[in-house]
């Protein structure tokens, strides 16, 4: 009995001991073609010119006289330490608390007793405003909602009264805005960690602009309402110099918000000829579509710059007087993640490259769920794989989202050449005192040429109603047109101008 458990000790250690040499050859296997495959990778992408590092993607920075962001008001999100977060990890960010910013200051000012009285009479105050913040957020959201024309105008004025005393920084804000470049000094060095609360704080400052703007055309400040909207286009600007994806999507998210004031001025005939010509000279500028390659590719680089050594790092910190066999486990994990971010680095490389180029040679015929690279099916392909899910599981993540940065600008640029096209209409119904009844009639005086949409690479739809406004719209991603009509669903239905895009996931 002692020979067979002797035998049966001998035979299981060997067979631990095997398989311990077949993980690690494997996992040796992982690293040597991760590092082959990264190899042919680059030296591929080399030769097509293309930029493979931050420092090669991102511009030098401008002179501090021409740059928005060369500006004390600024500089606190750009003095930055090592600090815990919440849960006790070592991670960047502004020195300064963010209720500390002078951009925030204005937050911190107390409600005075007639702003929380005209608040309980708007019927608004029914959860305890406490803040001026809580109040901002309130009555952003009861502007859109409120359906009543005195109600609305009370909303907008209390709106606009509770903001005053951000009123400086928006100033300033405004005032900087006429410098002709911007660049943020973003720690491009700290790869992942890198903070971009700047990125926050232009979309917070887009979303207060765009309901100072709206309030001021309820109230028929078209003046005051103008300059805001000016503004606010100039604000979509400040990313465009900084290639990372989330940087993209927030601009996209100002540029939808910029648009807001210009369709309800246009509604509302509050702007002038002067008004809408400015407007359209800053529309006709935006290329998101151009813009998201530029991500694209920037996203690619910040993925290149992460140190390999540092990918599994978390299962070297194991205690030295923990059992062998766990050491031996905490090491394999952690060359396994080594060996397949170099695998990862190179397919992600190659897919960016693939699709950047095949999107390129789709603009100008258009951005649809027909026409763009099918990412969901290579990775759905990919997680199908019983082995290549588990080597190439970063970009079974990752992907996705990037599909969606394609979906956003095509949907994004749709809305801002149906708006350039808007402000041409009307400025033709001032001129003659209707809309024309065709899109061809603004070509020369109100439009160089009318854009085509984004989506399908025809011309937009467009036709007169019987109360003598105009529809215009254009399908939808998924290409499956209501006849002018919203989806319910995001990429359903159409992009119809004037009207809210749904981003209701199909469930």
């Amino acid at each position: 009995m002692k020979r067979f458990f002797k035998w049966a000790a001998i035979i299981l250690g060997a067979l631990i001991l095997l398989l311990i040499l077949a993980v690690g050859l494997f996992i040796g296997w992982l690293r040597w073609s991760g590092e082959r495959e990264w190899k042919q990778a680059e030296a591929e992408l080399r030769a097509k010119g293309e930029k493979l590092t931050i420092a090669e993607l991102v511009p030098p920075m401008p002179p501090d006289s021409e740059n928005f962001f060369a500006d004390p008001l600024w500089a606190e999100y750009a003095d930055l330490v090592l600090k815990k977060n919440e849960k006790g990890i070592n991670e960047w960010g502004p020195r300064l608390a963010s209720e500390q910013f002078q951009l925030n200051k204005w937050q911190s000012v107390p409600l005075t007793p007639e702003e929380k009285d005209r608040l309980s009479k708007l019927k608004l105050n029914r959860s305890g405003i406490k803040t001026r913040m809580e109040a901002f957020s309130l009555l952003r959201s009861a502007l859109q909602q409120e359906k009543d024309p005195q109600k609305q105008k009370e909303t907008a004025a209390l709106y606009l009264n509770v903001m005053t005393p951000a009123e400086p920084v928006l100033t300033r804000i405004a005032n900087l805005l006429e410098r002709p470049r911007a660049q943020f000094p973003i720690r491009y060095d700290l790869g992942l960690q890198a903070p971009l609360s700047q990125i926050t704080a232009t979309l917070s400052l887009s979303q207060i602009i765009s309901r100072k703007a709206f309030s001021e055309l309820i109230l028929e400040n078209n003046s005051d309402a103008a300059n805001d909207t000016l503004t606010l286009l100039r604000l979509t600007t400040l990313e465009k110099n900084s290639p990372l994806l989330i940087s993209f999507l927030v601009r996209a998210a100002t540029v939808a918000l910029a648009l807001q004031p210009i369709n309800e001025g246009i509604l509302r005939h509050a702007w002038t000829e002067a008004d809408l010509v400015s407007f359209q000279g800053l529309l006709h500028d935006l290329n998101l579509q151009d813009d998201s390659l530029v991500a694209l590719k920037g996203e690619r680089t910040f993925y290149n710059q992460v140190d390999p050594s540092f990918v599994g790092a978390e299962f070297a910190n194991i205690p030295a007087d923990a059992h062998f066999l766990k050491r031996i486990e905490a090491k394999l994990v952690q060359f396994y993640f080594r060996g397949i971010f170099l695998k990862d680095k190179a397919y992600h490389n190659l897919w960016l490259q693939r699709n950047a180029e095949s999107l390129n040679s789709q603009i100008g015929k258009g951005w649809n769920t027909a026409s763009a690279p099918s990412s969901d099916k290579e990775v759905q392909n990919l997680k199908n794989h019983p082995i290549k899910r588990w080597i190439y599981m970063l970009n079974v993540i990752s992907l996705p989202a990037i599909s969606g940065c394609t979906q956003n600008a095509a949907a994004t640029q749709t809305q801002v050449d149906q708006s350039l096209i808007a402000c041409a209409l009307e400025r033709y119904r001032i001129a003659h005192g209707s809309y024309p009844a065709s899109l061809d009639a603004l070509v020369s005086d109100y439009l160089a040429k009318v854009p085509d949409s984004p989506i399908t690479g025809k011309p937009m739809n467009y036709s007169m109603k019987s109360n003598g406004t105009f529809l215009l719209w254009t399908p939808g991603w998924n290409l499956k047109s209501l006849g002018g009509k919203p989806g319910e669903f995001k990429g359903d239905g159409d992009i119809v101008w004037g009207q809210p895009i749904s981003n209701k996931q199909k469930p």
